[in-house]
């Protein structure tokens, strides 16, 4: 059975929607995370150790390559060099269910009410190129990668040790700790799956303790934000965007906590004016891609990853 179904294609061949979701649970959890044990079914699905075995069994009739188990380390384990996923997944919904959990609705696609997004990007990520990403996070192991570098404007060869996916409101990103690059220092950065343009696993190069997510600290690191409606803005656009954004109506501020490191997305997604208070124009022409305005800049400004944030 060398077939890759979608969702409702393996409920036709099984004619069992627990064994499909079983199937597809597997398939999921092997693609992207690298591995599996009985507990994460009868966890997820509530159901005993021998239904959990009888499902793995079913998923070897389909795909026998695709798994093995390995006693030392207890766990049913992706043979790399014959896998072939059982399902067809999109990179986009396989990320979302790794951010918050499997959910077999993304896998079929199915929508109960009519449906868009907006600003998909017209180049789809490579779902193989994701996964290799997302299981070197599972296994804290090594990719060895070209990557298209906005500011370099070059293709760089990295060995990235990947420690986290998180979406910045229009792409998906990853974060790892970068090293063998001759163009930037050893350290935690954030990468964009869309400029990866090789990827190959390597798992004999595992991360050490401060190639891992522990010891990034502007991960870790919660900073307070400060923002105030912007002083350009017409008195209608103050009225809309303090409701929206559910500011108080005195001070017309809000203060939220974000992680360090994703502050630089947050500038961009709703246009923050970070210039120093003096220099902010308030006049509307000066200002007209602005919605609020810093005002703990001060408070901020000597972190490291703020250096980007706050020229």
């Amino acid at each position: 059975m060398g077939n890759q179904y979608s969702y409702l294609e393996l409920l036709e061949q099984t004619e069992s929607t627990s064994t499909a979701d079983r199937l597809a649970y597997i398939d999921f959890l092997l693609t992207f995370k690298g591995s599996l044990n009985r507990s994460d079914l009868t966890e997820f699905f509530g159901i005993k150790s021998a239904s959990a075995s009888a499902a793995i069994a079913e998923y070897k009739k389909y795909r026998k390559d695709n798994v093995s188990y390995v006693h030392k380390e207890g766990k049913n384990v992706i043979n790399l060099s014959t896998f072939r996923p059982l399902l067809k997944f999109s990179s986009e919904s396989a990320l979302s269910m790794l951010a918050n959990g499997f959910n077999k609705g993304k896998v079929d696609n199915k929508t109960f009410i009519p449906y868009e997004r907006v600003a998909l990007l017209p180049k789809k990520l490579d779902v193989d190129m994701v996964s290799k990403v997302t299981r070197a996070i599972s296994n804290r192991t090594a990719i060895e990668c070209e990557y298209f570098s906005k500011s370099k404007g070059v293709q760089i060869k990295r060995c990235l040790f990947p420690t986290a996916i998180f979406y910045d409101g229009i792409s998906w990103m990853f974060r790892a700790f970068s090293s063998g690059s001759k163009f930037n220092e050893d350290g935690f950065k954030s990468f964009n799956f869309s400029r990866l343009k090789t990827a190959n696993e390597n798992a004999d190069k595992i991360a050490s303790q401060t190639q891992r997510i522990e010891s990034d600290r502007e991960w870790h690191l919660s900073i307070p934000i400060v923002l105030k409606v912007h002083p350009s803005l017409e008195q209608n656009q103050k009225e809309t965007l303090i409701y929206e954004f559910d500011m108080d109506t005195d001070s017309e501020q809000l203060t939220i906590s974000v992680k360090a490191v994703l502050f630089y997305y947050l500038v961009e997604q709703w246009k923050i004016d970070t210039r120093q208070l003096k220099d902010i124009n308030h006049e509307r022409r000066s200002n007209e891609n602005f919605n609020f305005i810093l005002i703990n800049r001060s408070s901020i400004e000597d972190y490291a990853c703020m250096e980007n944030v706050l020229k």
